[in-house]
């Protein structure tokens, strides 16, 4: 059976590609001469680097990313909150509000000004950010899969496994949590995507009898023999077709007595004198 596989999701996909390195020396290369004179006083290496590498990402997504931009940005705004708690001493203390400079940077191409991610350093409202982002992450492959609304049992057996497994998971975690009188509220991505309503967040379908097939279906031949046979309907249906047969049968004695009204019962086994063969008519009293 077919299995969603979570290293060839997007989100997954999407954040590999966020990881990889970039030069300091392509920042400029990356943004305008605007932002390169707000960030002038960026100094050290390895803040140019990353700077580089966020510039690089944004644009990701006008490239690649476009059709769900709001979860990308989210992406990129945690992945760059986790990239300053590494990079501590070896960046400017300022880099977080610097980076400012390269969000309002780099803009869609075709709308009027308008810029594709805003600097948020806390993308997540509640306080354990890495619980929220598996979770925004579960809720993109759920939907890209289609999984609320299935059009066949395979598909529907595919999503109930991975969503059974990603519930225990989130259940587990949360248990780690808090064990007692717990709100989830501040959990939420969106309606279908919270910790504060689990059956609605991971819906398990009852594949079986949402596609069951016809119960005409299911009967076997044995079983529409003793239904024909041993009930009223199957006496009715063989009355019927007596009554049919008697019918044919008395047409056919009908025409069989018109016929020997007028030809006799056999030709001639000479073939070569059937064209002189005289027909007689039988008399009858």
């Amino acid at each position: 059976m077919e299995e969603i596989k979570e290293d060839e999701q997007i989100p997954n996909e999407f954040y590999r590609r966020l990881n990889k390195p970039e030069d300091a020396s392509k920042l400029k290369e990356l943004i305008t001469n605007i932002a390169e004179l707000s960030l002038s006083f960026v100094s050290k290496e390895e803040s140019k680097k990353l700077l580089a590498q966020l510039a690089r990402n944004i644009r990701l997504i006008t490239s690649d990313y476009p059709d769900n931009y709001v979860k990308r940005c989210r992406d990129i705004n945690y992945w760059f909150h986790e990239q300053i708690k590494t990079c501590k001493t070896e960046c400017d203390k300022g880099l977080s509000s610097d980076s400012t400079a390269v969000f309002n940077d780099i803009k869609w191409k075709k709308e009027n000004g308008e810029r594709v991610c805003e600097r948020k350093e806390h993308p997540y409202s509640s306080g354990n950010a890495k619980l929220m982002k598996k979770l925004d992450d579960y809720c993109e492959i759920r939907d890209n899969n289609e999984c609320n609304a299935v059009t066949n049992k395979n598909q529907c057996i595919k999503c109930n496994k991975y969503i059974k497994k990603k519930k225990e998971e989130f259940t587990n975690a949360m248990e780690g949590i808090c064990k007692k009188d717990c709100g989830w509220d501040k959990y939420t991505i969106a309606c279908r995507c919270t910790l504060n309503d689990m059956d609605l967040t991971f819906p398990v379908k009852n594949c079986d009898e949402l596609f069951k097939e016809p119960e005409i279906k299911k009967h076997s031949f044995l079983e529409i023999g003793f239904f024909v046979i041993f009930t009223p309907v199957g006496s009715i249906l063989n009355r019927f077709r007596k009554r049919k047969y008697d019918i044919k049968r008395h047409i056919g004695r009908v025409g069989d007595d018109r016929y020997s009204l007028y030809h006799s019962d056999e030709m001639p086994a000479d073939s070569e004198n059937k064209r002189y063969y005289i027909e007689y008519a039988r008399q009858y009293n």
